[in-house]
């Protein structure tokens, strides 16, 4: 519990980490602090207004993520060390992630990499 973080939701102090792109979804972003945002327990568990159980909640924290991705990387193509500034993953976590992404000498293609970061779809 971290009592100097407000949860995202209502402002109430003591609140959890939770992954926006859940763990099992994208465990390479489990460390990306961009993937992460604060909640309260009752945001965050509670079985009807908790996050894992409100799936208009978890679209909604999902299509923020997505869009701060659309935002950051403004290029049709991205280096890796494009990639690795936003992320701020370990390089291990990085590759993996990479693999999956459609690539065009050394480059990454941004719609690729933005949907490989969102579990492998994007939120219209």
């Amino acid at each position: 519990m971290n009592y100097e973080k407000q949860c995202s939701i209502c402002g109430s102090y003591g609140t959890e980490l939770h992954h926006i792109q859940f763990r099992s979804q994208v465990p390479t972003l489990k460390d990306c602090p961009l993937n992460h945002v604060h909640l309260c327990p009752q945001h965050h568990r509670d079985g009807r207004v908790g996050v894992h159980f409100n799936k208009a909640l978890d679209k909604k924290l999902k299509l923020k993520f997505q869009n701060k991705l659309e935002f950051l990387w403004d290029k049709k193509y991205l280096s890796r060390q494009d990639v690795q500034v936003v992320l701020n993953v370990k390089d291990k976590q990085l590759d993996k992630l990479l693999k999956t992404v459609i690539s065009k000498n050394g480059e990454y293609e941004r719609e690729s990499l933005i949907r490989a970061c969102c579990g492998g779809k994007l939120i219209i």
